[in-house]
């Protein structure tokens, strides 16, 4: 059981250790009043590392075979009604970043079947529709994550 510690350890050191051109969802520094959101933290920051991951996936990079993005689109949904439900304490840039967010769910719901296939079809339109709503989706939960 030691030994497994360790070797997994070092596996994780390995893994992090590589450089990445992917963007990701990182917290923004945190002002001296603080979060206004502070118990939504580990959520938002847990549902940015599964869009890190997910830009992985589209971009052609070998994931797991469960990092699919059409499995995380519920997660995006329920930690976004859990801001909404708290928007009164976001900044204003915020709480429109958070109106956006909602936009982006509704017009990103019919790539679905663009994201199980990896984010590739025979259809360039919608391979170009698709992504675009991915990059929008991205760019504006960051924006969420970052004023929570």
């Amino acid at each position: 059981m030691r030994y497994s510690a360790i070797a997994l350890a070092f596996l994780l050191l390995g893994c992090g250790t590589g450089t990445s051109s992917l963007p990701t969802i990182k917290p923004a520094p945190i002002s001296s009043t603080g979060s206004p959101l502070p118990d939504l933290q580990p959520r938002l920051d847990a549902i940015g590392v599964l869009l890190t991951d997910c830009a992985a996936r589209l971009r052609g990079e070998p994931v797991a075979p469960a990092d699919n993005c059409t499995h995380v689109m519920p997660d995006v949904t329920g930690v976004i009604d859990e801001v909404e439900k708290q928007s009164a304490k976001l900044p204003p840039a915020g709480q429109t970043a958070l109106a956006e967010v909602r936009r982006q769910l509704t017009e990103i719901a019919p790539c679905e079947p663009w994201f199980a296939a990896g984010g590739t079809s025979a259809d360039g339109q919608l391979d170009a529709r698709c992504k675009k709503a991915w990059d929008a989706l991205f760019d504006g939960y960051s924006a969420v994550r970052n004023s929570a």
